[in-house]
């Protein structure tokens, strides 16, 4: 039907979104769509003619195990790999390769997925639940601050009219009034705090 079906081909896989990488056996690169080219920063031609596939990989040893991982995995398998582009910028991706021929004797053809935007989204959303947490811990704690300031509140305040009550007895000792004067400092001091903490949590003390 068509005169050129590599043309057609060609044609198709440069409108695939996802980079394509076409190899022979010896890892020379045959073809590049042009998503490849964007990813890596090299034009089609520089790819074509110049670049080996271990050229791509951040590491030799994760070219070396996707294509091992494809061999392995009956002609085709997924690896996540490291990438290396050209101004050497470091890309997660995975990588799907596709053993061609019988036994690789013709090459293999790549598909390469560009993993930073989706490990960036989670990293955002790690970061965004950590905040979430944290605030939902922070409410927590100011919660639990201000319902035991009310619960104390009360009881200070008690405690410090006892005091009072027994300073304006008749005939109380002058050591027993100096021990009482001190305490009632104490329970002042801890009033304040607790006002403090009422006022801080927005909590309504019923006193």
């Amino acid at each position: 039907m068509f005169e050129h079906p590599e043309t057609v081909l060609a044609a198709l896989l440069d409108a695939v979104p996802l980079a394509v990488v076409v190899t022979d056996a010896r890892g020379r690169i045959l073809f590049a769509n042009g998503a490849a080219s964007r990813l890596f920063s090299y034009s089609v031609p520089e790819m074509r003619h110049l670049l080996h596939v271990s050229d791509l990989y951040h590491s030799p040893a994760d070219a070396r195990g996707a294509l091992r991982a494809a061999r392995d995995g009956g002609g085709a398998a997924a690896s996540q790999v490291m990438l290396r582009s050209r101004g050497g910028e470091i890309i997660p991706a995975r990588v799907h390769v596709c053993i061609l021929g019988d036994a690789g004797s013709v090459g293999s053809l790549g598909l390469i997925e560009d993993l930073r935007e989706v490990q960036d989204l989670s990293r955002r959303l790690e970061d965004a639940t950590r905040q979430i947490v944290a605030s939902e811990k922070r409410a927590a704690v100011v919660a639990l601050a201000g319902q035991a300031a009310h619960e104390l509140s009360q009881p200070l305040m008690a405690a410090m009219g006892n005091v009072e009550l027994a300073l304006m007895a008749p005939g109380v000792d002058a050591k027993l009034a100096a021990r009482l004067d001190k305490t009632y400092e104490q329970l002042e001091r801890m009033r304040g705090i607790v006002s403090d903490l009422v006022r801080m949590t927005g909590t309504r003390s019923a006193s």
